[in-house]
């Protein structure tokens, strides 16, 4: 993808976040129950980066851990909700650009870095490395990297009808950006694609996903340092990956 074309998707991802952050946040008052089980990768008074944290909603998994918390996101609304939800001092919410792909962290700062169904909205190899590398920088020796991404590949159940409702109408929009790339008339990479969403206002308007598979997110993150420890699909819905950065010798 031309890095034109990539920074004119990150600046509508931006700009779509704040348009819709009310109703986002609404829809997403409670962390996923299927993947809970990710606050295990934490221990009590670790320091923790959510990168892409919307309105806050993963620290309701360390309630009992008295992490050091920073959440970073693109949305200044997301933000501002978070912090209007979070007034606690040891937490800290920030307002990133997306044109930047370094974070304002020292290097090995974090025991843990989470990123929640974020990396599905970078365009290009290049944006998503360049993220996932920098990271490793800022995740500490022995410190893990957790991450999901939206699957949104066919999933073949035993009742076809099955299949119809819950990921064909994702699926069709990457068959149409595959159609327009044939036809030299898509400016986005193969198996990305545009999925409608309601802003505050009930407005439709075109989100970026990237269309991961189990295999190139763990080589994404393989590339930038991390010991891939797990990477699957949960429920047909999310790519889990767990990494961790080994220890210099």
């Amino acid at each position: 993808m031309k890095k034109d074309i990539a920074q004119k998707v990150l600046n509508e991802t931006e700009a779509g976040y704040d348009l819709i952050c009310i109703k986002f946040s609404q829809t997403r008052k409670h962390f996923w129950r299927s993947l809970e089980f990710i606050a295990d990768h934490v221990k009590k008074g670790d320091s923790v980066l959510d990168f892409g944290c919307g309105n806050g909603r993963l620290l309701e998994l360390f309630e009992e851990k008295n992490v050091q918390y920073w959440g970073v996101d693109v949305s200044g609304g997301l933000i501002d909700l978070a912090k209007s939800k979070h007034p606690e001092q040891n937490i800290s919410f920030s307002k990133i650009d997306p044109k930047k792909k370094t974070l304002a962290f020292e290097e090995r700062f974090f025991n843990t870095v989470y990123s929640i169904a974020v990396f599905h909205h970078f365009p290009s190899k290049e944006y998503r490395q360049a993220v996932a590398n920098d990271l490793f920088r800022v995740t500490k020796d022995g410190g893990k990297v957790v991450i999901t991404a939206w699957y949104l590949w066919p999933v073949f159940f035993a009742d076809w009808r099955i299949w119809q409702v819950k990921q064909k109408k994702y699926f069709k929009n990457i068959l149409q950006n595959w159609k327009s790339k044939i036809k030299g008339e898509s400016l986005l990479d193969w198996n990305d694609c545009e999925i409608d969403f309601t802003d505050n206002q009930g407005k439709k308007f075109a989100r970026f996903h990237h269309a991961f598979t189990r295999r190139e997110l763990k080589r994404l993150f393989q590339k930038a340092g991390y010991e891939i420890e797990r990477c699957e699909i949960v429920e047909n819905k999310n790519i889990l990956l767990i990494g961790k950065k080994t220890k210099k010798t």
